[in-house]
């Protein structure tokens, strides 16, 4: 009897045994490849190492943090870092050098770069650029933040880089800036004018989390199960497209060529650039709004790598032609009213003859081609038109104009 009851017990007891012992043992494992390679292995996303919640701007950027990152594409390996500030680069001088014109980019992840090498990107060339054409010390400084909209750009210009005091501020405004503005205008704190005061991220608000949270903060193993659930479910309810400004497939629906009714939600992001253009003012800053086109804008085969425009909600083989977005931000009323300068880059992207070429293959972001063609275009705009810029200070110590050369 009692060898019968081993018998039975036994497989039980290995069962028991090893569901005990296999979460140990894969525990171990993603612990000893985080320390060999020296990095988070479940991230997953560069935002997960790099971004940090903020009670001021909802997200930053960890100062000075250095990280290595991949090109989605080449599968290149570079190393990056942020400054004391919480920016891409190296660290600005204080009080800004009297001979040098600084400019401060605003903008989210297309103008962020973080899928190309420190020298590609659209700061790094601009500044290149501009030194070259104005012939005199040229700073441009890399202030994008990942999932940045103006709204949040003003904040971020008023909270953090005020102390930078520049002569230029260039606000790239995105076709996804639509959809972040309705997403975070919830959250934001406005003052008696409707001006932004700040938005404070949730998870700063609320630090009591579910059980599941929990478990995931401390174990590696519980965040690789709920990352592997997560995954398997997606596989078997992929969600459907919808143009609901609610919806991740629905951020890009308002640049389509049959858009939804967005108008309320499009003048309510275009009023962010005009919280950029006071706040710039408060520190005797010009400002220069910009635009580029999303891959599916000038190609029906750019960022066609797999999952990529799905995630987006963007069919395969597509090309929108519309150019309503541009029109409707060049004829804003908040852009009109105050006299404020667009510089759009559509046109010249989509008359490329590499136009395919102009953004990653495996990510729907510019691919450092499209980097280089943004900061150019930008670049001559500036050198022909900075005159219609009225001059800004520098250092507070008197007027000083961004001279035509």
């Amino acid at each position: 009897m009692i060898r019968r009851l081993g018998r039975l017990l036994k497989p039980l007891l290995l069962a028991v045994l090893t569901l005990a012992v296999l979460p140990c043992v894969v525990e171990f494992w993603l612990r000893w490849q985080e320390f060999r390679i020296g990095r988070p292995i479940l991230s997953g996303d560069l935002k997960d190492e790099l971004v940090a919640p903020s009670w001021k701007t909802h997200y930053q950027l960890k100062p000075s943090r250095r990280i290595a990152i991949k090109n989605p594409d080449t599968g290149e390996v570079f190393e990056t870092q942020t400054n004391s500030f919480g920016l891409r680069g190296s660290e600005p001088a204080l009080p800004k050098p009297l001979d040098t014109i600084r400019v401060v980019v605003l903008g989210d992840e297309t103008v962020l770069g973080l899928e190309v090498a420190d020298d590609e990107t659209f700061a790094v060339r601009l500044q290149e650029l501009l030194t070259a054409a104005w012939r005199r010390p040229v700073e441009v400084i890399n202030a994008a933040v990942p999932g940045d909209c103006p709204l949040i750009s003003a904040l971020r210009l008023r909270h953090e880089l005020a102390a930078l005091r520049p002569d230029l501020v260039i606000c790239h405004f995105d076709m996804s800036d639509v959809a972040d503005d309705y997403s975070l205008r919830r959250l934001t704190v406005l003052g008696r004018g409707d001006e932004p005061l700040e938005c404070p991220h949730p998870l700063l608000e609320k630090p009591v989390r579910g059980v599941g949270e929990k478990v995931g903060d401390h174990f590696l193993s519980a965040r690789f199960a709920q990352r592997k659930l997560a995954d398997f479910w997606r596989t078997k309810r992929p969600e459907e497209f919808t143009d609901d400004i609610d919806s991740p497939l629905g951020k890009y629906a308002w640049v389509m060529d049959d858009p939804p009714n967005w108008s309320q939600y499009i003048q309510q992001a275009f009023s962010g650039l005009a919280d950029v253009h006071r706040t710039a003012s408060l520190s005797e800053s010009r400002l220069l709004i910009t635009t580029c086109p999303a891959p599916w804008q000038v190609s029906a085969r750019a960022s066609s790598g797999r999952g990529v425009r799905e995630a987006c909600g963007i069919p395969d083989d597509t090309v929108y032609q519309s150019d309503l977005p541009f029109r409707l931000l060049a004829d804003s009323e908040y852009v009109k009213q105050r006299g404020l300068v667009v510089c759009d880059s559509s046109t010249v992207f989509r008359e490329a003859s590499n136009s395919d070429q102009l953004f990653l293959n495996n990510a729907p972001r510019l691919s450092a081609a499209g980097h280089n063609l943004y900061a150019t275009t930008v670049a001559r705009f500036l050198v022909e038109n900075s005159h219609t810029l009225p001059p800004p200070t520098a250092n507070g110590n008197g007027p000083r104009a961004i001279e035509r050369r």
